[in-house]
């Protein structure tokens, strides 16, 4: 098994993707997760040269780090329109539409062959609207990834009034869609804060997945919110982790979506307080240098080596 992290590492260091894939110009980690996550102006507009030339400075970027992208994560539009339900023409609704195609666009110019896109999910959604209202979500993207060869996988939610959040919950709605291109990326977090899925158990999970599991998302927490950790600084057991994933023959990446391997002052939910002294804010420790940063990535990869090479998968 291979390792990869994700761009989402360098988010609040740098401002633009590609100088996010800049960053891991020496890194130890060669292969990496492109979060197409923030909803850039090119994925909702009709500009094709505008598109065209926002992959070809991604391409740039990762051929002078030497680096390669192996997976990808769309933009997260995934709260349902709800006027689509009754009317699939919503205009918002295909401006969102258009935005999961453009993403898929640039993951196939960049030779990505898994891209994360969420089931779009709502508390005010029975399972039956949500069945409803994802078939419909699907069925219009998956054109797209035929055209490309993509796979998409939909990833577990972390509240179980979402309808998606064990691995039994996501089984039984891929195969209800029953298209060979959509799969599933397991969250290890998600599945820690929510309670059902975290009472089921991470080996669980993976193995009610089995064969359907393309991707996975791994980082710790203490189970009560979002809090991209590394193993080891939360309460994930990452052996039932590593013996699901072993038991499906798990064929992907080891990929960490562990950004707050050191806290930037704005990382969500915390941040950190300001600081005062005789009327001067003082900041000089408010977040790590960038450099600290980078330290801190390579012992993500470092933790990540010793997990796999743990159970003797580890692949360079």
């Amino acid at each position: 098994m291979k390792l990869a992290t994700s761009t989402g590492d360098f988010t609040w260091y740098v401002s633009e993707l590609w100088e996010k894939v800049a960053c891991f110009k020496n890194s130890e980690f060669r292969n990496i997760n492109l979060e197409l996550t923030t909803n850039n102006e090119v994925f909702f507009n009709n500009d094709e040269e505008a598109l065209k030339l926002y992959w070809e400075k991604l391409e740039l970027e990762r051929e002078k780090a030497g680096v390669k992208f192996v997976v990808a994560h769309a933009p997260c539009l995934h709260t349902p329109v709800f006027e689509a339900m009754d009317d699939p023409e919503n205009m918002a609704y295909k401006t969102n539409i258009r935005a999961f195609h453009r993403a898929l666009e640039v993951s196939h110019r960049l030779g990505i062959p898994r891209v994360v896109i969420h089931a779009c999910a709502s508390e005010a959604f029975s399972v039956e609207d949500f069945y409803k209202y994802n078939k419909m979500f699907y069925s219009d993207i998956l054109p797209v990834a035929e055209k490309y060869n993509i796979i998409i996988m939909t990833e577990n939610w972390d509240n179980n009034k979402m309808h998606m959040s064990t691995g039994k919950e996501m089984r039984d709605f891929i195969e209800y869609i029953g298209h060979p291109l959509l799969k599933a990326c397991w969250d290890t977090a998600h599945g820690n804060i929510d309670s059902v899925a975290r009472g089921i158990g991470q080996y669980d999970n993976i193995l009610a997945l089995g064969d359907l599991l393309k991707g996975v998302h791994i980082s710790d927490n203490f189970g009560n919110c979002h809090h991209h950790s590394w193993p080891f600084a939360g309460i994930i057991n990452f052996d039932s982790v590593m013996q699901g994933l072993l038991d499906v023959n798990y064929d992907g990446y080891f990929t960490f979506e562990a950004s707050y391997t050191l806290m930037h002052k704005s990382n969500p939910p915390y941040g950190r307080a300001p600081w005062t002294h005789n009327g001067e804010i003082v900041s000089k420790l408010q977040s790590p240098s960038i450099e600290l940063k980078e330290k801190a990535v390579d012992l993500l990869y470092e933790t990540g080596k010793y997990i796999l090479k743990t159970y003797n998968c580890f692949e360079e």
